[in-house]
């Protein structure tokens, strides 16, 4: 009767046993299912935030290169500007040079007719009379 008692509670123990094996391995598994789980969530993220760095680094570069022409543009047209304002001021400079040209050649010329109409007057004559 003893044996039997024995064998009943080492079967029980036994099947205690088992179940709480079967609930560590279910636990175990879903440890591990979410610890997955988050991990991919985890490496999602972490790439997304990846990928939004690369992209916004990428579109500062296109930017960069777009201001860069610009920029070399904004250079060019400048210096063509200065080019004509120069070409601008030396054409000035040269009709005032040809006013004062001309306003001297008019004085010699009205000097020179003030001395022909002298002459003509007869007021410019030594005589020997």
């Amino acid at each position: 009767h003893g044996a039997k008692m024995f064998k009943s509670l080492l079967d029980e123990h036994q099947t205690k046993q088992s179940r709480l094996k079967e609930e560590v391995d279910v636990s175990r598994r879903s440890a591990l299912a979410a610890v997955s789980g988050l991990t991919e969530s985890l490496v999602d993220t972490v790439n997304s935030g990846v990928v939004e760095v690369f992209e916004t680094q990428k579109m500062i570069e296109e930017e960069a290169r777009e201001l860069q022409g610009k920029s070399a543009k904004f250079a060019r047209v400048t210096t063509e500007w200065v080019r004509i304002l120069n070409g601008f001021d030396k054409e000035l400079r040269e009709i005032g040079d040809f006013e004062n040209w001309i306003k001297s050649i008019e004085h010699d010329l009205n000097n020179l007719t003030g001395v022909m109409q002298y002459v003509a007057e007869g007021g410019g004559q030594t005589g020997g009379d």
